[in-house]
């Protein structure tokens, strides 16, 4: 199903950009990448929310066959979640 590969696709996505303002220093790089970070944010923000209530309802209402498909994007958008909430920043300032 082409649902869950894209919703895949975003859940890695998402997932990587959490991991990656948690390792490095955003602002440190370069002014430019410090305002893609606060340009996005929000965005990313509400997505790492919204997705995974989309994934369950996805899972829910999918047949049997396809349910497996979901499970692999609502886990890695889940570690998501608990990155963002439970990971401190690595970097030192």
């Amino acid at each position: 199903m082409k649902n869950a590969k894209v919703l895949s696709i975003i859940s890695i996505i998402i997932l990587l950009y959490w991991l990656v303002t948690k390792f490095v220093d955003i602002y440190g790089l370069h002014p430019i990448a410090g305002a893609l970070y606060e340009i996005t944010a929000l965005i990313v923000l509400l997505v790492t929310y919204v997705l995974p209530i989309v994934l369950i309802v996805f899972l829910i209402k999918s047949d049997s066959l396809l349910k497996k498909k979901f499970i692999l994007p609502l886990l890695i958008s889940i570690t998501a979640v608990l990155i963002l909430h439970f990971f401190p920043f690595m970097y030192t300032v």
